[in-house]
């Protein structure tokens, strides 16, 4: 069984930093920073000793002796958790079902309604997360380009757009505008409503600038940019309504404007091939690809069955 880190496991962890292999799992923030980590000795033993941090943690033991180490809690909201963090032993690896299947009994307890993980394609640990209940949502490829100036030249001509920064009121929009440009197989797994959506997003940069682009006929989102400064460059993410009739280059060069000559990122999603090709046709060069493989907690009642009432007399 699983079970919360705790000041007690201090001693054992430097054994297990020897024994441990590289990190198995990464929330969107480090994909982006990209490379795999090792065991962070000094980062967890910290968090063993601070009541409030060791509550986001879980060690499995097999005879006093730490076999994995993960991290885990909610993205954005209560109903959506994410595995951001595992460390499993070399020799050990194969109690990765076992740890995978049991982090559902904390996130089902504080209510959420899933679990997402992000896997580098090609992981050992895909089949014994499809095991333990982890179905592949979709897969996503990192994209970046060593200087946003240099891609950015070829669509200098582009008409520049009309971008209105976005606020809390304008979830509703956000989330139409995410119903329209996500497919409904990936929707299914990964949020179908607006509090399941809102509890799922990722924030790769601590601060992010949110910016629209609507339609002059009715108001409506046609387009979102996430901009966000990471220690690798401009972080920036574009969803763009499939009705839309919005040059994807026009929003390409406007996430990068003023990002002058710092290396640029973005991670592109297998159903938005659109601006993936957009992005190789202007210079981006594809970097890793990840599997986001979500388990589900809840599951949404599809049929009433009929039931007997008594009358009262």
């Amino acid at each position: 069984m699983i079970r919360h880190l705790h000041p007690t496991d201090s001693p054992a962890l430097l054994p297990f930093k020897q024994r441990s292999g590289p990190d198995e799992v990464c929330s969107l923030a480090q994909a982006v920073k990209g490379g795999r980590r090792s065991f962070p000795l000094f980062k967890y033993t910290s968090i063993a000793l601070s009541p409030r941090a060791w509550q986001s943690c879980w060690v499995m033991t097999r005879r006093a002796a730490v076999q994995a180490v993960m991290r885990a809690g909610s993205r954005s909201g209560p109903f959506a958790w994410e595995l951001s963090e595992l460390y499993l032993a070399k020799k050990n690896r194969e109690v990765a079902g076992e740890v995978l299947e049991q982090l559902a009994f904390p996130a089902g307890t504080s209510g959420a309604r899933r679990i997402f993980l992000r896997l580098r394609q090609g992981s050992e640990l895909f089949e014994a997360a499809r095991s333990a209940g982890y179905m592949p949502a979709y897969s996503e490829t990192l994209y970046r380009a060593e200087s946003a100036e240099e891609v950015i030249s070829p669509t200098a001509d582009a008409p520049e757009l009309e971008l209105k920064p976005l606020e809390e009121t304008d979830q509703h929009a956000l989330f139409r505008l995410y119903c329209s440009a996500v497919p409904i197989d990936v929707r299914s797994k990964t949020g179908q409503t607006l509090d399941e959506w809102s509890s799922s997003l990722e924030h790769p940069a601590r601060k992010q600038r949110q910016l629209g682009v609507e339609d002059q006929r009715n108001g409506a989102l046609q387009a979102e940019i996430t901009l966000g400064e990471v220690a690798g460059g401009r972080y920036f993410s574009i969803l763009s309504s499939k009705d839309a009739s919005l040059d994807t280059g026009d929003l390409i060069a406007s996430a990068l404007k003023d990002a002058s000559d710092k290396p640029a990122l973005t991670m592109v999603p297998s159903y938005n091939e659109k601006l993936a090709g957009a992005l190789a046709e202007i210079g981006f060069t594809a970097g890793d690809s990840y599997d986001v493989m979500v388990k589900t907690l809840a599951v949404p009642v599809t049929e009433t069955v009929p039931g007997l009432a008594r009358l009262a007399r």
